[in-house]
């Protein structure tokens, strides 16, 4: 199981450098979060990123992996082993759709009407693996 954590871990960066790649081969052809991507890591302005600018924008996610996987590790790591067992993963798969339930839950009465999983798809309330079409995280790039 922890092997198919890391592949999906690599996909996923993959993923993102890939499309960070692809709006930089064809600019203004990309979605606005790559145009943001490459408008943040263009040190130099010239419309694309070189070899330098890609490898800030690598590190630059990959410290931000590391800490995202430090928080899952504080938050879901109850034996402190500094891994995921198969109890801490269920664990944490149930704490995350009841998180995505409740946000989608708006009136609180413990389903989900239509209206509310219409709503919550246009607000990109899905988790990983979720419902949605075409969105590509939870706004993480928004943090920054």
């Amino acid at each position: 199981m922890l092997n198919k954590i890391r592949i999906a871990i690599a996909v996923t960066g993959t993923l993102l450098v890939g499309g960070a790649t692809v709006a930089m081969a064809h600019p203004g052809g990309g979605d606005r979060a790559d145009a943001d991507i490459i408008q943040k890591y263009d040190a130099n302005k010239d419309g694309k990123l070189d070899d330098t600018e890609r490898a800030a924008m690598r590190a630059d996610f990959k410290a931000k992996h590391a800490e995202r996987k430090a928080q899952m590790l504080a938050r879901f790591d109850t034996n402190k082993d500094g891994k995921l067992d198969d109890a801490e993963r269920a664990v944490m798969r149930e704490q995350r759709a009841a998180e995505e339930f409740k946000k989608l839950d708006t009136d609180g009465n413990g389903s989900i009407s239509l209206d509310e999983f219409k709503k919550g798809e246009i607000q990109g309330h899905q988790g990983r693996g979720g419902f949605g079409h075409g969105h590509h995280g939870r706004g993480e790039r928004d943090k920054k």
